[in-house]
């Protein structure tokens, strides 16, 4: 599309809600149309009606939501984590160290702990083992998984706490030290 002036264009189309876990100051082509990153989405939805029907997606959709409040329930039983909410299919919860779950409520722990649960996101995207986003969830920095992928199997969500839980620790001792310096 050829215009006079691009940052109109993207002032008309640009939305960058808490998920969207990158810097704008890139060029995202989606921030220049109305289609976002998907070009025709219609024939997607068309195609995959036609393949599995509307009974084929309320299964589908059913399972999503079961596996979610499978792993929600999972994260609030876990000692390591902080369950904030769960809807249809996605959950939200925070990694929350043992030594600070006491505390977690006071504003300097709970800002380190949105510090320590953002480069935590960042540790899970950078490993390529499981993928989760981000919600701000009563003013705090969240992990969002979101299942919407019908090859997610039970044995995913059981694993998906002691993989996020790993990481945790991997990235609390450096995180921490920094925030002492």
């Amino acid at each position: 599309m050829l215009v006079r002036d691009v940052q109109t264009l993207r002032n008309a189309f640009s939305y960058h809600p808490p998920y969207y876990n990158f810097g704008e100051e890139l060029t995202n082509y989606f921030d220049l149309g109305p289609q976002n990153s998907r070009g025709f989405r219609a024939l997607k939805v068309r195609m995959a009606l036609r393949q599995v029907g509307r009974r084929g997606y309320v299964e589908m959709i059913g399972d999503d939501i079961r596996l979610s409040r499978h792993l929600f329930e999972l994260i609030d039983a876990h000692p390591a984590f902080e369950a904030l909410t769960q809807g249809l299919s996605i959950a939200t919860f925070r990694y929350v160290p043992d030594d600070l779950r006491e505390t977690r409520e006071e504003p300097a722990v709970a800002d380190s702990l949105d510090r320590l649960n953002h480069a935590l996101l960042d540790r899970i995207q950078q490993s390529g083992e499981v993928f989760v986003s981000n919600a701000v969830v009563r003013g705090r920095y969240a992990l969002r998984p979101c299942i919407v992928n019908f090859h997610t199997t039970l044995a995913d969500i059981e694993a998906l706490p002691a993989i996020i839980e790993r990481m945790g620790r991997e990235v609390d001792v450096p995180s921490r030290r920094k925030l002492e310096a």
